[in-house]
């Protein structure tokens, strides 16, 4: 019975696929065969279906690494946000909180 358990749930048969990379982005994390792909690719994917920032930094196994990166099987990719990031741009900060009445 645990076995198929663990079946079930998915994680037993996600370890297993081939070509396997786990791939984080907050809350949201799977596993997914996409070893040998780059990560400017995976995040185009996913862009949409994680609502991965385009200004999110690719990390892979704890190391910061550029779009081009090539991902291996078993390693785990996380795209990251800075440390006290607030979701608009630089260039429409004020220096209140809202902008004033028409």
């Amino acid at each position: 019975m645990g076995e198929e358990l663990r079946e079930a749930s998915g994680t037993r048969a996600a370890a297993r696929t081939e070509g396997a990379v786990r791939i984080v982005y907050g809350i949201h994390a799977l596993e997914a065969a996409v070893a040998g792909r780059p990560v400017a690719e995976i995040r185009q994917a996913l862009a949409q279906p994680l609502n991965i920032s385009p200004r999110a930094v690719a990390v892979v196994d704890g190391e910061v690494v550029a779009e081009g990166h090539l991902l291996q099987a078993g390693q785990q990719l996380e795209f990251v946000r800075l440390a006290g990031e607030k979701g608009a741009p630089r260039d429409t900060a004020r220096s209140g909180f809202f902008p004033p009445l028409p």
